[in-house]
């Protein structure tokens, strides 16, 4: 698929072209596995997967792009077909360097709607592979979450849920893989930065519940400590930081550890 030296070159570019990009393809990739997984996919359907999601906007680094100015709502912007143009960029570069037919229409395909309106090939429904699909999912949904990744404001948690149930479900997004999704949202999933055996700093999803905090300490998306290691999380200190706590949940491993 790619090997591991390419990889890591790949990622460090995308974090030096700008950290937010780089950061949110990380993101990306562990939620398109975890909804992989909760599908039943096979090992190398997760494995691909995750690859894909690592470098699905590895297009942008042939753009002149300032991201602090694109909005997240691409229709509006002055300069769509410039944007519209990474998926493809995305492919040729990749093309280049990986002969994984399946990563590349990956890459290609992110951004197709489900009802036939997105970019680049206005494919429509099963036409536009599984993992595709997936990949539309897990990138909108962590685009709305962080927000400054496109210079806006993060959204509520309970309003991104509303939006994916009654406005993009069917639209935008396979209903079906927005049903799974939220499900999966609703275990409580944050991100878990290991310390050792991690040299291109990769997250892994875990899933909080009642108890106390083993892995770390709960940080947002800046490094704030939310919830320190060993504390006792209770079921409404969960809720509350799923429902109402804007942008993505870290947990760090203490420097002291």
């Amino acid at each position: 698929m790619i090997n591991s030296g390419l990889l890591e070159i790949l990622l460090l570019a995308q974090h030096k072209a700008d950290v937010k990009l780089g950061l949110h393809c990380k993101r990306v990739a562990c939620y398109a596995f975890e909804l992989a997984k909760a599908l039943n996919q096979s090992s190398e359907f997760k494995k691909r997967i995750f690859l894909s999601g690592l470098v699905h906007d590895i297009g942008f680094l042939k753009l002149d792009i300032d991201f602090a100015k694109i909005s997240h709502d691409m229709t509006l912007h002055t300069d769509v077909d410039l944007i519209q143009r990474h998926v493809i960029e995305g492919e040729k570069l990749l093309s280049k360097v990986i002969t994984d037919v399946e990563i590349l229409e990956i890459v290609r395909h992110h951004h197709e709607k489900f009802n036939g309106e997105g970019y680049p090939d206005k494919l429509k429904g099963e036409e536009i592979s599984l993992a595709s699909r997936i990949m539309a999912v897990v990138d909108l949904y962590d685009a709305m979450m962080i927000g400054e990744m496109f210079g806006e404001e993060r959204s509520i948690p309970q309003d991104i849920i509303h939006y994916f149930s009654y406005t993009a479900s069917g639209a935008e997004l396979d209903p079906e893989l927005v049903k799974t999704f939220l499900g999966l949202l609703q275990r409580n999933p944050v991100f878990y930065l290991p310390v050792e055996n991690n040299d291109m700093n990769l997250y892994k999803i875990v899933y909080l519940s009642p108890g106390k905090l083993e892995e770390g300490d709960l940080c947002d998306q800046y490094g704030t400590v939310l919830v320190k290691q060993g504390a006792e999380l209770t079921q409404h200190t969960l809720d509350n930081i799923r429902s109402t706590y804007p942008g993505q949940k870290i947990i760090y491993v203490p420097e002291s550890s």
